[in-house]
Parts: C-alpha cells; sequence; structure tokens
C-alpha cells in the first residue's frame, strides 16, 4: 500500500477510484437512529436540520450533491461547529460497521495516510484540515482494534 491514498467523490488527479468507497458520497445504505441513509452525504447533510422539515427532504435527496445543496438553502444552527465532527464520525462509524467488505477494504489501507482530495474544501479536504481523512483513520484504528479483540479471544 502507498504511504499516501487520496480519495473524491470522483476520480481525478491523484484518485483513480479504487478507494472511492472511501468518499462520503459513496452509496453504501445506512441505518441511524432507525432511518435509513443512502450515503454518510446524506446523514451529515441533514442533521444540519435535525428536528425540521427539510431533514427528510435532504435524507430522501436523489443524490448526495442533492442533500448538499438543500442543506445550504437554510442557515446552519449556530453549534454546528462544535457538533459537525460528531456527526460525521457517527456516519462512518456507521458505514463501516454495516457494511463489512467496505471495513475490510479500509482495513486493507494498512497504515496509509488518507486524503480527501477535494479541490476546495477547506475543512475537510487535504488542502485545509483534512479532516476526513483524519477521521477515516480513527474509524481504521477502531476497527482494527475490534478485530484484534476478537482475534485474541
Amino acid at each position: 500500500m502507498p504511504d499516501d491514498i487520496y480519495f473524491y467523490e470522483r476520480t481525478k488527479g491523484r484518485t483513480d477510484g479504487r478507494c472511492r468507497f472511501l468518499s462520503n458520497f459513496y452509496k453504501a445504505m445506512m441505518i441511524i437512529d432507525n432511518k435509513e441513509y443512502a450515503t454518510v452525504e446524506h446523514y451529515f447533510q441533514s442533521m444540519k436540520h435535525a428536528g425540521t422539515e427539510l431533514e427528510e427532504k435532504i435524507k430522501l435527496a436523489s443524490t448526495p450533491a442533492k442533500s448538499k445543496k438543500l442543506a445550504w438553502t437554510r442557515e446552519l444552527p449556530p453549534d454546528w461547529p462544535e457538533m459537525k465532527e460528531g456527526v460525521m464520525l457517527r456516519a462512518m462509524r456507521a458505514k463501516f460497521s454495516q457494511h463489512s467488505k467496505l471495513a475490510d477494504r479500509l482495513l486493507a489501507t494498512g497504515n496509509a495516510c488518507l486524503h480527501e482530495d477535494s479541490p476546495t474544501d477547506m475543512y475537510w479536504g487535504v488542502k485545509g484540515l483534512d479532516r476526513s481523512g483524519k477521521l477515516l483513520m480513527m474509524v481504521r484504528g477502531e476497527l482494527l482494534e475490534e478485530t484484534s479483540r476478537k482475534d485474541y479471544k
């Protein structure tokens, strides 16, 4: 495995498509709080408007990009900056805990640094804080620990 792995919702530049499954736009139906979400992005965007009529519209959007666009039609809650990482981490954990093949693929990245190769996102992407990649590496570490515990028993 390479030292650095770049992923994004579409293949471009440094991303070759093999690690597209790491993207929040990758279709991997998951259930969180008894609700189905098509992607991590659907969950993340809908939580920006939890408890409002917009939450359901975002959840049911036909694509992750449409869910994101819908979420930006209203002002974000004032506490969103403090909440967003926890929301994203919860969604990523759900994706990989509910899809064992995806979990295996994440584990197969070994110790490589994971980077979301977004050309514009200064928070989640590699050109900024790269929080998406860092959270995925955290989830990978948790999965590895869980696997080690199972193997030890």
